[in-house]
């Protein structure tokens, strides 16, 4: 196998996905135990809290974990300058949180806020004492121990969020469950990977990162801010139920595309990192990872689209229903939404982390614009906006990014294009399904699910589609070296 999606970043990718998929599907089972039996209102109350923290975190980070990830010759003292930094940021943040969020409080006009806020910003903490070590299992592409361990700490957590959502703790359930996975997850990580910072704060590490950094991190701040804008603006604007319908839709997009595109993100930049001087081996394996991750995202948010309704009823009942128009709409929005990370790694690999911040605040202006032509027209405007923006920032992204790399648009298109089609077709017979059958509930959902996927796998092996075959190919090499040893 060529370079990029080499058989080492295959398994990689691989263990991400197995290991994220039932991570997921854990928070998921347990997500929807606890959405049954938590009022849609509390969940308002933790996305108004997320906003704040979600907005917060970024400057903990200061752009260092993907530079760190760069940069090849990467010592102690590096990561420990980091670690020192990150800690250091971490407990500002966290003071600057805990001081403001009665103001906080009274902006949304939430009783009982300040404290979630507080309570919750603890993460923080705990998320800088550990981001050094996950960065060190990222580079070294360690990502089956990484999952496992987020995997424990998502069980027992969840567990625990159950069993005190039944005894009635509402919003608090809720609140113990994130802190206590935060936390286990960081001790895990920190006993798996044994990793001692010096007592070290180097001046020419920090600058040399720094030169890289600086702009990433201006455009996660940036990020991190408009990510969270949608949620701020409902939240001000609307009810807290209206505020939990739309982020739970989010959450369900966010599960499928959204953890893809995490994983292509952790997968593709140490990966493309080393071709970095060698644009035709780059854009081959480039080209590889657009093909893969269209083979599996196009079906995934299309068939979500199309099942949307029987699915929320079934999964947590129609106190839920609300979020139907809004999931369908952010699948849409999803679609191309893993190429946004394929396309800036290339950018980052490149090292041209300056065209990475322009393109940050164009799309910014862009999610303004959104934002101020959706909002006269409620939550559902908001939505529309979103789908906009999602589109025109693909190729605003894909545009800039290709150029380093002399590939061209319309040749991108032509590689995901029968990925869409087959998609398309697929997502079609599944909604039909429902339009013109009268099942129970229950039987409609497992025959959507099961035709959607037999007629899509189907589609791709009667086409021999690249992704398809070359996937089948490399699970084959993975599985025979497995039972070789």
């Amino acid at each position: 196998m060529e370079d990029g999606l080499s058989l080492k970043s295959f398994k990689g990718v691989l263990w991400n996905v197995a290991g994220r998929l039932a991570n997921q599907a854990m928070g998921f089972a347990m997500g929807i135990i606890l959405a049954r039996i938590i009022a849609p209102e509390s969940y308002g109350l933790i996305a108004m809290a997320m906003v704040v923290i979600g907005v917060t975190s970024v400057f903990v980070d200061g752009g260092f974990a993907p530079a760190l990830i760069r940069k090849l010759d990467a010592d102690s003292n590096d990561y420990s300058t980091v670690f020192w930094f990150n800690t250091s940021m971490s407990v500002f943040i966290y003071t600057i949180i805990f001081f403001t969020a009665p103001l906080i409080e009274k902006f949304f006009n939430a009783s009982n806020l300040s404290t979630v806020i507080r309570f919750l910003s603890i993460n923080i903490l705990i998320s800088a004492f550990v981001a050094v070590q996950n960065v060190q299992l990222t580079k070294k592409l360690d990502f089956k121990a990484i999952n496992i361990l987020s995997i424990i700490s998502t069980f027992i957590s969840g567990v625990i969020g159950i069993y005190l959502a039944y005894r009635g703790f509402e919003v608090w359930a809720l609140v113990v469950q994130q802190i206590i996975s935060r936390l286990i997850s960081a001790v895990l990580v920190i006993s798996y990977n044994r990793w001692i910072p010096l007592f070290i704060f180097s001046k020419k590490s920090f600058r040399g990162m720094w030169n890289f950094g600086s702009k990433l991190f201006a455009s996660g701040v940036l990020s991190s801010i408009f990510d969270n804008l949608y949620p701020l603006i409902i939240g001000k604007f609307f009810s807290p139920a209206q505020l939990a319908f739309f982020s739970r839709a989010d959450s369900y997009e966010k599960l499928f595309s959204r953890t893809l595109t995490s994983v292509v993100q952790t997968v593709s930049f140490p990966s493309l990192s080393p071709l970095q001087n060698d644009n035709e081996r780059l854009k081959n394996a480039y080209r590889r990872m657009i093909r893969m991750v269209m083979l599996f995202n196009a079906p995934i948010m299309l068939g979500l689209a199309a099942c949307a309704k029987p699915l929320i009823v079934f999964l947590i009942t129609d106190k839920w229903l609300p979020t139907v128009p809004y999931l369908q709409m952010l699948c849409f929005a999803g679609l191309l939404f893993p190429l946004h990370a394929i396309n800036l790694n290339v950018i980052n690999v490149k090292g041209r982390s300056d065209i990475f911040f322009k393109l940050e605040i164009i799309k910014k202006i862009m999610v303004i614009l959104a934002i101020l032509g959706g909002l006269p027209f409620g939550v559902n405007g908001l939505v529309i906006g979103i789908l906009i923006t999602s589109f025109l920032a693909y190729f605003l992204n894909a545009y800039y990014s290709l150029r380093l790399i002399n590939y061209s648009i319309k040749e991108q298109i032509s590689d995901i294009y029968p990925y869409l089609i087959c998609s398309v077709f697929m997502a079609l017979i599944v909604w039909l399904l429902a339009y013109f059958t009268d099942m129970k509930l229950i039987f409609l959902v497992i025959s959507q699910i099961f035709i959607g996927v037999v007629f899509y796998l189907g589609l791709c092996f009667i086409l021999k589609l690249d992704a398809f075959k070359e996937f089948i190919d490399l699970s084959k090499k993975i599985f025979s070296k497995n039972n070789e040893k």
